[in-house]
């Protein structure tokens, strides 16, 4: 190695240590995530759910702020946190399986299961997108599908805020299909 590189070399070594790498919040694990809003989602009165293996996408892509400032935000959200879902939801389109074990009350099936379930008896079967949270994690964005039967069901998109307690509450839902 040549000698005069050396003195370069250790004043970068040194400017990276002296970064300071920036720390957020501890991001809740998808499963967490699908664990703390269940309960708002899914009839908490169940003992347990089907939910499909296998993360949807979710549809909150793009969308009309007007839109959802007028029909479907029950509180304010910044117009920034809502860019910074959009483009995360653009930048996680890759396919995520739900770590069983780590779920509370959600029984993983595949989608032949599924439809077996739904065949055999009266069951509903959810699966969720996976979650996406903003950085500062004070919001979040997953979809939400449920199947009830062939022509049964809803899907919807739901925006969450982090509350001062720790819970997640729910900000906003957009229906995006219904089955009746």
């Amino acid at each position: 190695m040549n000698l005069r590189f050396l003195p370069f070399l250790l004043f970068l070594h040194l400017a990276a240590r002296a970064q300071k790498t920036p720390t957020g919040p501890d991001l809740p694990s998808p499963e967490a995530f699908v664990n703390a809003i269940a309960p708002t989602l899914v009839d908490s009165g169940l003992d347990h759910y089907y939910l499909v293996a296998g993360t949807d996408s979710c549809r909150f892509l793009k969308y009309n702020y007007d839109e959802w400032v007028k029909y479907h935000l029950v509180e304010p959200v910044p117009f920034q946190e809502l860019n910074d879902l959009a483009e995360k939801v653009y930048l996680s389109r890759y396919p995520y399986f739900w770590k069983q074990a780590h779920l509370h009350k959600a029984i993983c099936i595949t989608s032949h299961q599924a439809d077996s379930i739904l065949n055999a008896q009266k069951n509903f079967v959810y699966s969720f997108s996976l979650p996406q949270i903003t950085d500062d994690g004070q919001y979040a964005v997953i979809d939400l599908n449920l199947v009830c039967g062939d022509r049964c069901g809803k899907g919807v998109t739901c925006i969450f805020r982090l509350t001062a307690r720790g819970d997640w509450k729910l900000v906003g839902e957009n229906t995006n299909w219904e089955y009746h």
